[in-house]
């Protein structure tokens, strides 16, 4: 608890907020998982400045205390679905295997808006600090163009690197382009991955939260990405569809049992 209260002190003091009520009640009750919400909305809102080697510090020590009390599931313990193809339902952020897949935003520091439930914003709280740092000096405030990657250390995860890619965003009907620029995502990312000898990679479902793609067609698309590469390359590599809805889940078990 006297890491929690050191980040949020540390915070607050950097841009001059003031104690709210909510937050001092947070500390009397001694209500961790509130006061864990607000040090999570402070990290979120936070711009890529340049910040202390204590507060970094002390921050890995508290995300990975956090770490440990989390259920980690590593991809030896999930079964293939068909050869190197694996479908597992959780929270990405708690998936132990070389890389995760980030469907970042073309500024690709994170999600700014404060508990967001999209995924950049999971991984990027879950990672700390140290990740939106590390992106900003990879982009120098350039943007990403959509189906590119860009690979980062995973920092405070159980995975060991994190491939970000933008995927496109639906504003009415699915065009050719869009599905391009899907397809494209996958291979981005699977590139990478080959580039930096990766052998394990979770995918998230790129586009279909925020960005509003349908996840049947989305489904589709990134199997066929998937498979495409996979026979191209002849590469050595498990490949984790990872789903947080029963309706993805389904729909990736049936095309791939096709």
């Amino acid at each position: 608890m006297n890491k929690l209260l050191f980040l949020i002190e540390f915070l607050i003091k950097e841009k001059n907020y003031k104690y709210d009520e909510d937050l001092n009640n947070a500390i009397k009750e001694n209500n961790e998982e509130k006061l864990y919400n607000y040090f999570r909305c402070l990290m979120n809102i936070r711009s890529p400045n340049n910040i202390s080697e204590e507060y970094l510090k002390i921050e890995d020590e508290y995300l990975q205390d956090r770490l440990k009390n989390k259920r980690i599931t590593s991809i030896d313990d999930i079964k293939p679905i068909k050869d190197n193809l694996y479908i597992w339902k959780g929270d990405i952020t708690t998936l132990k295997i070389e890389a995760i897949v980030n469907a970042a935003n073309s500024a690709m520091l994170g999600c700014f808006v404060p508990l967001h439930k999209c995924i950049d914003n999971a991984i990027h709280s879950a990672s700390g600090t140290r990740l939106r740092l590390h992106c900003n000096e990879i982009m120098k405030g350039n943007l990403e163009k959509r189906g590119g990657c860009i690979i980062t250390p995973a920092f405070n995860l159980p995975s060991k690197y994190i491939l970000h890619t933008v995927g496109p965003i639906i504003k009415d009907e699915v065009s050719k382009n869009d599905e391009e620029l899907l397809y494209k995502c996958y291979k981005s990312c699977l590139e990478t991955a080959k580039n930096n000898n990766i052998k394990s990679i979770a995918f998230c479902s790129i586009s279909t939260g925020e960005f509003r793609f349908p996840n049947e067609l989305a489904s589709s698309i990134a199997v066929k990405a998937v498979r495409d590469f996979l026979e191209n390359t002849e590469y050595n590599i498990k490949i984790v569809f990872n789903v947080f809805k029963d309706l993805d889940y389904k729909l990736y078990n049936n095309i791939l049992n096709n």
